[in-house]
């Protein structure tokens, strides 16, 4: 329906909606006067049944109000929110900020992003975003087996993942000689899922898919730099499946992850 030619029911609706404010302002009004009026000037039968409809017309309005109010809580909430990689740290970090026992599990391909603009962000000293001060954090990172790299061709651009895992390596050899508090776990995997993102605090998900594309005529794995989607377990777009998914995935990691031992974790 055209909105320059509305209905009369179109109509109608918006002058009610305009009315109903300053109708429910008169009625009011009209409840006050009557309260005030001597018993003499109103026989009491009929101040009864004015009051009565007069609460009556005010409670519909009320539950009206609060019906809008409802709805508008149940849009807001229902609306999957994106954003992009660029993001994550400035999300993650209020999500954790003066958290008792931060989690974080991370799964990636190379881990440039994850890695270097969100995770080694929360770990610096003396910062108001780190979580070294919390009374304990664990954070568990997933990154695809270098080897891979070099024997799938599909996976080649990403063997900036062998430095990454230096770079962790090194900040789990760190925290060991210094923190008792928290634990920086690292995995490797050859098969690669097809979801990546963090799970913080077994609660919120921030997801994105890795998927293939043909660019130039050659086939191109897009993933980590792409948009992410935030889940919650309480959300009402299948956020607790999604995380039990993702769990799922990152069990089967370090499950079958050859390089659990010694040297990959910051607490033992």
């Amino acid at each position: 329906m055209s909105t320059e030619n509305p209905s009369l029911l179109e109509r109608l609706k918006e002058g009610l909606e305009k009315a109903k404010k300053p109708f429910a302002y008169i009625l009011v009004f009209i409840a006050v006067i009557i309260e005030a009026l001597p018993d003499e000037l109103l026989p009491a039968s009929s101040g009864t049944s004015a009051r009565v409809a007069t609460l009556l017309v005010l409670s519909f309005i009320l539950m009206e109000i609060l019906f809008e109010i409802h709805e508008t809580l149940v849009k807001k909430s229902s609306k999957l929110i994106r954003i992009k990689s660029n993001d994550l740290f400035s999300r993650i970090a209020r999500i954790v900020k003066d958290e008792k026992h931060p989690t974080i599990q991370y799964i990636g391909v190379a881990g440039r992003h994850g890695w270097q603009t969100v995770i080694e962000k929360l770990l610096v000293d003396n910062s108001k975003d780190s979580v070294l001060d919390a009374a304990k954090f664990e954070i568990e990172i997933a990154l695809i087996n270098p080897k891979q790299c070099e024997e799938t061709s599909l996976l080649e651009r990403f063997d900036i993942v062998g430095p990454i895992i230096k770079q962790i390596s090194k900040k789990i050899e760190q925290l060991s000689k210094k923190q008792s508090n928290g634990a920086l776990s690292l995995y490797t995997y050859d098969h690669m899922p097809n979801m990546i993102g963090f799970l913080v605090n077994d609660n919120y998900l921030f997801l994105a898919l890795a998927y293939i594309e043909k660019q130039d005529g050659e086939k191109v794995l897009r993933a980590g730099g792409t948009d992410y989607f935030i889940y919650s377990k309480n959300d009402l777009f299948g956020g607790q499946e999604a995380i039990k998914r993702f769990q799922g995935w990152f069990q089967f990691i370090k499950e079958n992850d050859k390089n659990i031992g010694a040297d990959t974790t910051s607490n033992k």
